[in-house]
């Protein structure tokens, strides 16, 4: 029903992506652009207002999906404290796929409005829509063999605060102190994650293949009873792997998580 191209390819970082001047020229001929918002694409943020400015039609999703405010994030988090490399929401809608069905209504209003048929479109939404439910509930029961003191995260960057409120886990700390992958460490934050990861049995850093695990790396060494585990937490992988697809995505990702923290303590 239409052409989709995708600016930012497997494996990209879209907190740090740039365009190229072809990108530009796709986006500025695009009948609709749809980004993710929520200052996610940060280097593109320039290049979508202006692209916007020309008159093509950018849905900026996530500022309809009720967003979370950054900050340490858990189930029952009043979600109150400020993100030292950003304010405002997290942009990591994408990590509840109950948030994501939520936007397949507005994104197939925006594909009519952009010229697709309207009955093609509602069949398609309604089918994924549906999707995204059973997908759902079969996290729900990966999530549910894990006990809940054993539902504790920390991250390379404050990335799984939607994983953690929809399926009853806490994030107790991140390596990066910010929902952005282009913020630096702080050594002295290093150092109380250190202590929390003792203090809590904490068995596991994931990690974003997408960026560099250096200091995930030092911190497990310093603290020997964690290990590292990269995940593709910005991105869906190549196109023909099982992460290529959302919904494939997620699910692998959710055994990841789930297997880590049931593995017996390193160390």
């Amino acid at each position: 029903a239409a052409r989709i191209e995708t600016i930012i390819p497997p494996g990209g970082d879209p907190h740090s992506f740039e365009p190229s001047l072809r990108d530009r020229e796709t986006l500025d001929g695009a009948d609709l652009v749809i980004a993710n918002g929520l200052e996610l694409e940060e280097s593109l943020a320039d290049t979508i207002d202006a692209v916007k400015s020309n008159g093509t039609t950018v849905l900026r999703i996530g500022e309809f999906l009720d967003p979370l405010a950054i900050g340490p994030t858990s189930h029952d988090h009043d979600h109150d404290t400020a993100d030292p490399g950003h304010s405002g929401d997290d942009p990591h809608v994408w990590w509840d796929p109950t948030r994501v069905a939520t936007a397949v209504p507005v994104i197939a209003d925006a594909l009519v409005g952009a010229g697709l048929d309207r009955a093609r479109v509602d069949v398609c939404a309604e089918q994924y829509a549906s999707n995204l439910g059973r997908l759902d509930d079969d996290v729900n029961a990966i999530v549910a063999l894990l006990p809940f003191d054993q539902r504790i995260l920390v991250t390379n960057h404050d990335s799984l605060g939607y994983f953690a409120n929809r399926y009853d886990f806490e994030v107790v700390g991140t390596v990066i102190p910010s929902s952005s992958s282009l913020a630096a460490t702080s050594p002295a934050e290093l150092d109380a994650l250190a202590d929390t990861i003792d203090a809590t049995g904490v068995r596991a850093i994931f990690a974003d293949t997408q960026n560099s695990s250096n200091d995930a790396d030092a911190l497990a060494r310093r603290v020997g009873s964690v290990e590292v585990i990269s995940m593709l937490t910005d991105t869906l992988g190549e196109p023909d792997s099982e992460a290529g697809t959302y919904i494939g995505w997620f699910r692998q990702n959710a055994q990841t998580i789930v297997d880590a923290l049931t593995r017996p303590e390193a160390g």
